[in-house]
C-alpha cells in the first residue's frame, strides 16, 4: 500500500516509484480516502516530472547542481564577489542532494530562519595588549538577499533549463523587513579632511567617484571603456544593463591626467614599498615593486577607506560616495528624474525611495518662506486697519 499513516503523525503519507524515481512526503490528510486522492495528484505531477528528465535526458534537478550551473552559467560573470558564498550558504542550509522541485514556502522559511542566526565579522579591538575579533548578526536586507538570489537560481531553472516546479514557494512572503537608513551624505569638511590623509591616487578615485555616482564595481575602469573624443564612459551596471555615462571637465580632466599610468587600468597607485611574495587566504598575488604603478583592486579600495578614512575621522561607507552624488545633484536641480539617469536606476520609484526626502537646508529655507509670509501677511492685516483715535488708544 503506497498511502501510511506514521505512528506519529495525523496525517497519511505517500510513497511511490515512477520509472526507478521514488517520491514521498506527506499528504496533509487526516482520513485516508482523501489521502489517497492526493496521491493520485502527487502521482500525476510525479509521472509529469520524470517525463521531463527523461526527454532530457537527465535526472533530478538538485539544489547543487542547479547553484553549480547557475555559477557557471551567470553568477561567476557578475561583479558581487559575495555571491558565490551566498550559494555555498544555501546549500549548505539546505542540503545539495535536495530536488529543486522539493524547496517549498516551508524550506524558504527555514533558510530564512537559519540565515538570520549568522554573524559576519565587525571589527577587531585590542584588549590587555591582545586583539579580539568581535562579531554582529547580519542584517534583514542580507538576508533578503540570500532569499533573492535562491529565487533567481530557481527561475533560471524553470525558465532557461525547463525544470518543472510545481510547488514555487511564494518569496514575497518571506521576505523581511528591512530598516531604513537615513541617505548618508559626505560634508565638504570631511572631503577636505580626507584631501589631507588619502594619497593622490586613492583621493581621485574618491573625487570620480562623488562625481560620477558609480558604483564601486563600475568604478574601476579599463581604458577601452573612455571615450576622449566624445566625452563618455562605458560601463554595465547592475542588472547587466549597458550605460554610457557622459564626463563633466572635471571628470574628464581626472581620467586625462591618467593617461600613461598603465596600459590596462585607468585607477592605479604607486606602490611605497617593495613587498615579495604576497599572498591573501591562500592565494597568490604576485610581487610589488616600489615606485612601480598597480590597478587599484575593489579589495584595495576598501582596504585604504579603512585605514585613511578612520585615520581622518570619517565614519561612512564607499556606497555614501554615490548617496553624495544622488543629494547634491537633486539640491543644485531639484529634478528626481535627472538624479534617476545619473545614478542608473531602472525606475523612478528606486530614486524616490532614497532621494525625496527634504534635507536640512530644504526645511530651513520652507521655514524662512514661511516667516516672510506670516510677517508681510501681518504687515498687511495693519495696513488694512483703521487707525484708533488717541482716546480710543487711551493716551
Amino acid at each position: 500500500m503506497s498511502v501510511y499513516r506514521p505512528a506519529k503523525s495525523p496525517f497519511w503519507h505517500f510513497d511511490f516509484q515512477i520509472k526507478g524515481y521514488r517520491f514521498s512526503g506527506s499528504t496533509g490528510c487526516e482520513s485516508e480516502s482523501d489521502a489517497r486522492a492526493a496521491e493520485a495528484e502527487e502521482k500525476d505531477r510525479a509521472r509529469e516530472l520524470v517525463a521531463g528528465w527523461l526527454a532530457a535526458r537527465r535526472g533530478p534537478l538538485t539544489l547543487q547542481r542547479a547553484c553549480e550551473r547557475w555559477w557557471d552559467e551567470h553568477g561567476q560573470n557578475l561583479a558581487d564577489l559575495k555571491i558565490k558564498s551566498a550559494l555555498d550558504r544555501i546549500v549548505e542550509i539546505i542540503g545539495g542532494k535536495t530536488l529543486l522541485q522539493d524547496i517549498i514556502d516551508d524550506t524558504v522559511a527555514n533558510l530564512v530562519a537559519e540565515r538570520r542566526k549568522d554573524r559576519r565579522r565587525d571589527r577587531t579591538i585590542v584588549e590587555n595588549g591582545r586583539a579580539r575579533i568581535l562579531y554582529r548578526q547580519i542584517t534583514p536586507s542580507t538576508v533578503n538577499r540570500t532569499l533573492d538570489l535562491l529565487r533567481r537560481v530557481m527561475r533560471r531553472a524553470k525558465e532557461n533549463w525547463n525544470a518543472i516546479l510545481p510547488s514555487e514557494p511564494t518569496w514575497k512572503k518571506h521576505r523581511l523587513k528591512q530598516k531604513k537608513r537615513p541617505v548618508r551624505e559626505l560634508l565638504p569638511s570631511e572631503e577636505r579632511r580626507l584631501d589631507e590623509t588619502e594619497g593622490f591616487d586613492f583621493a581621485e578615485l574618491r573625487q570620480f567617484a562623488i562625481i560620477t555616482g558609480l558604483r564601486r564595481q563600475n568604478l574601476l575602469l579599463k581604458w577601452p571603456q573612455v571615450n576622449f573624443e566624445l566625452g563618455t564612459i562605458s560601463v554595465v551596471t547592475k542588472g547587466d544593463e549597458p550605460r554610457i555615462i557622459p564626463l563633466s571637465r572635471e571628470s574628464y580632466a581626472i581620467l586625462w591626467r591618467r593617461r600613461g599610468h598603465h596600459p590596462e587600468y585607468v585607477f592605479t597607485y604607486k606602490a611605497q614599498r617593495t613587498w615579495k611574495n604576497r599572498t591573501r587566504k591562500g592565494r597568490k598575488l604576485g610581487d610589488l615593486v616600489k615606485g612601480q604603478r598597480y590597478p587599484i583592486t575593489a579589495t584595495g579600495f576598501a582596504s585604504n577607506k579603512k585605514r585613511k578614512w578612520e585615520k581622518a575621522g570619517v565614519n561612512a561607507r564607499i556606497h555614501d560616495l554615490r548617496h553624495t552624488t544622488g543629494m547634491r545633484t537633486l539640491r543644485a536641480t531639484g529634478n528626481l528624474r535627472i538624479v534617476q539617469e545619473l545614478l542608473g536606476h531602472s525606475t523612478i520609484a528606486i530614486t524616490s525611495e532614497f532621494y525625496t526626502g527634504a534635507t536640512v537646508d530644504d526645511v530651513r529655507a520652507a521655514m524662512e518662506r514661511t516667516a516672510e509670509a506670516q510677517q508681510r501677511q501681518r504687515e498687511l492685516l495693519e495696513q488694512h486697519q483703521p487707525k484708533r483715535s488717541e482716546k480710543e488708544s487711551g493716551n
